[in-house]
């Protein structure tokens, strides 16, 4: 049975999503709401999200030269700029500029982060190395042919691209993991440890869901470091999704760099899937739960090792992991979590605080634990579309931007927040359509977004029962590092 798309959730970026045959004079290229594009300092085209870098190397020539002329009159590179409701965001690094224009209103900051997503997912696929090495032998050198002979290059910068524009992950640079009981994940962590030891070279290992989240992961003991930066994480969840989806049952072994951990080299991804055996898992009350999911059944693995030739011994350590973790039962609760998403309408009265309609209101959130590297976010409510979660997902940028800058309550229209413990600021805006409350705390953050008529009282009242909720359940909500 084929599973409905789910419209809040980004599609899957294909080849024809690009328009390859759109050029920069095209009308068509032109109404599109959000471009991104690599080119080099020499201004050659590297990549673009619509069209064919042929289309847009005058446009990315031009860009450069304005670059150029910027830093020899004013003394420094352009940045950005606004022409007719349509911003501008331009970032050079090393001998390649990254620019992005939007009409949808986000901040310089909003596009300038977005930018350096870009430049990791870059530099992911060709190591930074390779592009400053090669473009300091020659200015003129492809950088678009060397992405060509990456692994699925177009459609991973591609969905990486869309993905900007609708997950929380690129707006608070922490990732997400799957809701699960803390005693399984250490159970798959210490299977994962195990089977890398017929590996050569491993680096580490990660299971995740087909939304991106991690599952668990593990490094080999006394490696170094001892975690992933979440950078990297995030970036790789991209690489692995898209691998994961275009090669559909079949594993593969492919180059990838880790832009934190050493941007200058690369390591090679074993990625498969882990199959449960049939029957039902065990929730977290002991009931049983069927996933959901498409791909019933089955988690994507990775395994990352600095050998260029243990694809066999990364496929016999997916074979070991997976007997091992049936044979405990822990896959087939891994799987039914990684199938489930944290529905507000699912979650129990305690975590609202007792309010009888407090699911109405409330629309999403998101908690963020920086010194963790992760966040929670739950899923979005059933009466928000496609527009409505970009929306959402622009306002927390925004919000997240201003939290860094500004303290204090921007709506004091009803009584303040009032909040327990250490110093926190706090921030709540009302906008057309629905209502943020923001919350930053000595070692945490809460983002809500509530319907426009909720109550400043109701607001805070679900704001702060919500954290004592999170809080008592972290060891279920996120990975142990």
């Amino acid at each position: 049975m084929t599973r409905a798309r789910d419209a809040r959730a980004p599609r899957a970026w294909t080849a024809a999503h690009k328009r390859a045959r759109e050029h920069d004079e095209d009308d068509d290229w032109r109404r599109r709401r959000r471009h991104v594009l690599a080119f080099t300092s020499a201004g050659k085209p590297a990549w673009t999200r619509y069209g064919s870098t042929h289309g847009v190397s005058g446009l990315c020539a031009t860009l450069q030269a304005l670059g150029a002329v910027s830093a020899s009159a004013m003394g420094g590179e352009l940045e950005g700029a606004e022409v007719a409701g349509r911003r501008l965001a331009r970032r050079a690094s090393g001998a390649m500029t990254y620019a992005t224009s939007s009409d949808r209103g986000e901040s310089a900051a909003t596009l300038e982060k977005h930018l350096e997503w870009v430049e990791r997912g870059v530099k992911m696929l060709v190591t930074n190395a390779g592009l400053e090495t090669a473009l300091a032998k020659n200015a003129k050198f492809d950088v678009g042919r060397a992405l060509a002979t990456a692994t699925r290059a177009d459609e991973v910068l591609g969905q990486l691209a869309r993905n900007l524009s609708w997950e929380t992950c690129y707006v608070f640079d922490t990732y997400t993991a799957v809701r699960v009981r803390a005693e399984v994940r250490e159970t798959v962590a210490r299977a994962m440890v195990e089977a890398m030891k017929t590996v050569t070279k491993p680096f580490a290992c990660v299971a995740f869901g087909d939304d991106g989240r991690v599952g668990a992961y593990a490094k080999p003991r006394g490696h170094r470091p001892t975690t992933i930066a979440a950078s990297d994480l995030i970036v790789l969840m991209n690489f692995l999704r898209v691998v994961s989806r275009c090669e559909g049952d079949e594993d593969s072994f492919t180059r990838v760099c880790l832009p934190e951990f050493n941007p200058d080299g690369f390591m090679r991804a074993y990625t498969a899937r882990l199959r449960a055996r049939d029957g039902d898992a065990a929730g977290d009350e002991g009931q049983p739960v069927k996933s959901t999911r498409a791909s019933s059944g089955s988690i994507g693995i990775c395994i990352i090792t600095a050998s260029a030739d243990a694809m066999e011994e990364c496929r016999a350590a997916r074979d070991a992991l997976e007997k091992r973790l049936n044979d405990d039962g822990a896959l087939a609760q891994m799987v039914a979590a990684a199938g489930e998403s944290m529905s507000i309408a699912k979650l129990p009265s305690e975590a609202l605080g007792g309010f009888q309609d407090a699911s109405e209101p409330l629309l999403h959130f998101v908690y963020n634990r920086p010194a963790r590297h992760q966040h929670v976010s739950s899923a979005f409510s059933p009466s928000l579309n496609g527009a409505d979660v970009k929306a959402i997902t622009r306002a927390y940028a925004s919000t997240y931007t201003s939290m860094k800058e500004t303290e204090g309550v921007v709506d004091a229209s009803g009584p303040g927040p009032k909040f327990i413990g250490a110093a926190q600021r706090v921030r709540y805006e009302r906008r057309a359509r629905f209502s943020v409350l923001a919350c930053v705390g000595g070692d945490f953050e809460i983002y809500l977004t509530l319907k426009p008529s909720t109550t400043t009282t109701t607001a805070v009242a679900l704001c702060n029962r919500l954290c004592v909720w999170l809080r008592v359940h972290e060891p279920e909500l996120f990975v142990e590092e």
